[in-house]
């Protein structure tokens, strides 16, 4: 089953340029203290599956992370991060399933002011799906 998201804006820049639009993906993730549906910000720039934003690091709250990990954010600065599992699904806007994920590695960062707005899906996870991304429309073929 295909499903398809159309990109999501993003605003202006200081200047105010218009900023390009961010390619997004739905998923869903399960966990021992419940469930999560939205769209996750594609970030091929990250080399994990999933960075955690606060309302998925809440979900994740009182769960044994299995590892910690440190990312290097722009300038060298470290992010360390505590590593869980989820079980993952893509699913279509309405939340219908379309394609059950291998277990996902969600990093979340210690620090909160390291939180983003959305989580992000980075190549870990998006190198096991075939992905065709047009600049208006995101295709999970």
């Amino acid at each position: 089953m295909r499903v398809s998201y159309p990109y999501v804006e993003d605003g202006y820049d200081s200047k105010g340029k218009k900023l390009p639009a961010i390619p997004v993906l739905w998923l869903e993730l399960l966990t021992d203290n419940g469930r999560l549906r939205g769209p996750c910000l594609i970030d091929t720039g990250f080399d994990g599956a999933l960075y955690a934003n606060d309302e998925l690091a809440l979900l994740l709250e009182g769960i044994k992370p299995t590892e910690y990990e440190l990312l290097y954010a722009i300038g060298g600065r470290e992010i360390e991060c505590e590593v869980f599992k989820v079980k993952g699904f893509v699913v279509s806007e309405s939340g219908t399933p379309v394609l059950e994920l291998d277990e996902l590695n969600v990093l979340v960062p210690m620090l909160p002011e390291d939180l983003p707005y959305e989580v992000i899906a980075g190549r870990e996870l998006l190198n096991k799906l075939a992905l065709k991304l047009n600049g208006y429309t995101v295709e999970v073929l």
